[in-house]
């Protein structure tokens, strides 16, 4: 049972006795009931002036504690708290009955069986339209909008709302605010409309659009035969395979039924700019946009295209290739409890391989060898066509290549050597030692108060030292700090 389930279940109870012809209205404290007469098509409004709320209906009300009759207007009652009212509770009945909510005060509304139509007020309020085809609107405020059994169509309007279409084959419109959207069991339609919006299907073949804004998307995560469409709309969205125990393939070009499990027809637009795989064997490519690709746990290969993408491998044996761009390659998971052997290929464009979240020393050495690099075991393959190396806050050993290289050695006491090739050389906090070898070179040391060394090697080189603390050699050009 989820938690929008048992908020219903709980705070919209129906009452113990069953209605009768006529509707009742009661007040207590600050908070108004109002429940709806049985077998009667019910057409409810509620407006509010000072400390009265005012309760009209096509049917006629019995005025409880609290209210009063309108002389003259036997579908009219007003109730008058002795404080402002905090809270109106409605429960409609066992026909095609409509509420609209004009006062300045939360109501919580059971809409019963039947098609019903209910619309909230400018406050928080929480819709729920239970049984038969409803129609929810949120109006402003924070909503809490739950479409029951049937085929509902909701919109949640202005604000930050919470719509649940549970079962049926609903249509959901978040519209304006950052709103949490699921579609449940069924058929759905989901868009997002403005806003930062959380969007999921679930059980069905679901259809969810971000809309305007930074959009989630959460795959179906319980039924992997249904092939449902997702697509982010305007703004930096996401698509999330993450909650899979199974492998997915997931390329994010439009081609419509390529995407998902095996079997499943997912179709993902070319428009999200950030992809999540399960904890399955994944094969995730991107497009010649620029983009954020995670793998997650499990065996992953991930591909960048086009575009100046982040790729990240997380758990496992990951294969990450960066393709065209300048792309950044991350093979594990910060907080993984072990590193596994990742190959990260850089592609055309600038790369870089980070190591920097992590505190034992790496050996990086990008001469393409198979299985030589990382932390000792790790076995890592770092490419020769990746270009930046970052290390680690342990003694890194980093080696070039013979192409332009820019090494960083971060943290420890770092031996950090150019190659062939005009690079640029970092050594970090701790005594370092720079070794720029062939090619016109840039070694920087900062102004820590470790003693470094910093060699130019062949060429015309340049070196940033601190002065006193630092040997320097090799170098044409010298500035100290």
């Amino acid at each position: 049972m989820t938690l929008i389930t048992t908020l219903s279940a709980g705070v919209l109870a129906s009452p113990a006795a069953a209605a009768a012809s006529t509707g009742v209205a009661s007040a207590s404290g600050t908070k108004i009931r109002f429940t709806a007469a049985k077998g009667k098509t019910n057409k409810v409004v509620f407006t509010l002036s000072g400390r009265t709320v005012t309760i009209d209906d096509r049917v006629a009300i019995k005025a409880g504690k609290g209210c009063k009759a309108v002389k003259g207007d036997k579908t009219k009652v007003r109730c008058t708290t002795k404080k402002a009212p905090t809270r109106l509770y409605a429960f409609l009945n066992d026909r095609n009955d409509s509420l609209v909510n004009k006062a300045k005060v939360r109501i919580d509304v059971d809409g019963g069986t039947g098609d019903d139509s209910l619309t909230g007020g400018p406050l928080a309020d929480m819709l729920n339209g239970r049984s038969g085809n409803d129609k929810l609107r949120g109006g402003a405020g924070g909503d809490l909008l739950m479409g029951g059994y049937g085929n509902d169509r909701i919109w949640g309007g202005a604000g930050h709302d919470i719509v649940n279409g549970q079962s049926g084959n609903d249509a959901i419109d978040g519209q304006s605010g950052n709103d949490i959207l699921m579609g449940e069991v069924g058929n759905d339609n989901v868009y997002g409309g403005s806003g930062t919006d959380e969007i999921s299907g679930d059980v069905g073949v679901d259809k969810l659009y971000g809309g305007t804004g930074g959009d989630r998307i959460s795959a179906d995560e319980w039924d992997h035969k249904s092939a449902d469409h997702y697509s982010g709309g305007s703004g930096w969205d996401s698509i999330s395979y993450q909650s899979y125990q199974v492998g997915v393939t997931i390329d994010a070009d439009g081609v419509k039924g390529d995407d998902g499990a095996k079997g499943e027809r997912d179709t993902i637009t070319a428009d999200f700019e950030s992809i999540t795989g399960g904890y399955g064997h994944d094969v995730i490519t991107g497009t010649s946009r620029s983009e954020i690709l995670y793998g997650g746990p499990g065996n992953d290969t991930v591909r960048g295209g086009g575009g100046d993408d982040d790729l990240y491998g997380d758990e496992g044996r990951d294969r990450l290739e960066g393709g065209a761009g300048d792309d950044e390659l991350n093979g594990e998971d910060p907080f993984g409890a072990k590193f596994e052997a990742d190959i990260m290929l850089g592609g055309t464009g600038k790369d870089w391989v980070s190591y920097d979240f992590r505190t034992t020393g790496v050996i990086v050495d990008l001469d393409g060898a198979i299985g030589d690099d990382g932390q000792p075991g790790e076995k890592d393959t770092v490419g020769t066509d990746v270009e930046i190396i970052t290390g680690t806050d342990g003694n890194d050993r980093i080696t070039g290549n013979g192409y332009a290289n820019d090494l960083t050695g971060r943290g420890g006491d770092d031996i950090v050597r150019g190659g062939g090739g005009n690079d640029t050389l970092h050594g970090g906090n701790g005594a370092d030692a720079l070794y720029g070898e062939a090619g016109n070179d840039y070694l920087f040391e900062p102004g820590d108060s470790a003693a470094d060394r910093l060699d130019g090697g062949l060429n015309t080189d340049e070196c940033l030292a601190w002065e006193g603390e630092d040997t320097v050699t090799g170098c044409e050009r010298v500035e100290y700090q």
